[in-house]
């Protein structure tokens, strides 16, 4: 089975509170929640938190949030990945079900869709990837026009690498992760320490639009943007007759 996880700590430094912060009048937690609700793919998921505020959210959202996450796992110290083990051992022990695949949905990426978790684990499973990850197309990129400090002159930069081209259309692709949909195989969580450990790697390229993954308040007044122009956007839905 494909077990959803939604990580949501209680603490955050760049942005405080910010999985409770609201974007169109909704917290960011219920955006994921929503779309984890909407995907066909997910069997089931839960929701990991340490912070009772957002445990009672996530519930009123119709989430199941079956345990409070242990403070140790919680901390800025430590990565998502142990996090995600110990909601899936919870998740088996508690169901007698054996997972999969683990679908990691983390909700300072609140623009992500349903379709995009479908796609995700489309591609996952008819891949022979250990872990298909969502990405989208960065501006900058490390062949056209980023630099780097020079080792043994750092007040001086570099490009970030020799094959850098003069032209954009020259440069090969490049992807950034934007934090919006992980899926991995169940049986590479233990000892898991970061998602480059996991090969091969297969992406689900998603939009701009939707993949803005926030961190600070320019992030989600950035988020609150593009949500505003798909809302004007959208087709109207035709009204029964």
């Amino acid at each position: 089975m494909n077990l959803g996880v939604i990580p949501a700590r209680g603490g955050s430094k760049g942005l405080p509170g910010k999985n409770l912060r609201l974007l169109g009048g909704i917290p960011l937690i219920v955006h994921t929640i929503r779309a984890a609700q909407r995907a066909r793919g997910i069997e089931a998921f839960v929701v990991s938190t340490d912070d009772e505020a957002i445990a009672e959210t996530a519930k009123h959202a119709g989430a199941l949030v079956p345990f409070l996450r242990p403070a140790e796992l919680a901390t800025d110290q430590i990565s998502v990945w142990p996090a995600l083990l110990h909601a899936t051992k919870h998740w088996e022990n508690q169901t007698g079900q054996s997972v999969d695949a683990v679908v990691l949905l983390q909700p300072t990426s609140p623009l992500r869709t349903a379709r995009d978790i479908d796609a995700c684990l489309e591609k996952f499973w008819a891949s022979a990837a250990n872990i298909c990850v969502s990405v989208v197309r960065p501006h900058d990129s490390p062949y056209f026009n980023m630099v780097e400090p020079v080792p043994t002159s750092p007040e001086f930069v570099q490009p970030c690498t020799s094959a850098m081209r003069f032209r954009r259309q020259e440069s090969p692709p490049v992807y950034a992760l934007n934090g919006a949909v992980y899926v991995l195989r169940r049986r590479f969580l233990q000892g898991l320490n970061n998602q480059f450990e996991l090969e091969p790697m297969a992406i689900h390229e998603m939009p701009r639009t939707r993949g803005v993954d926030i961190d600070t308040i320019e992030d989600l007044e950035l988020a609150e943007w593009w949500l505003e122009r798909a809302q004007k956007t959208a087709p109207v839905q035709p009204v029964p007759l």
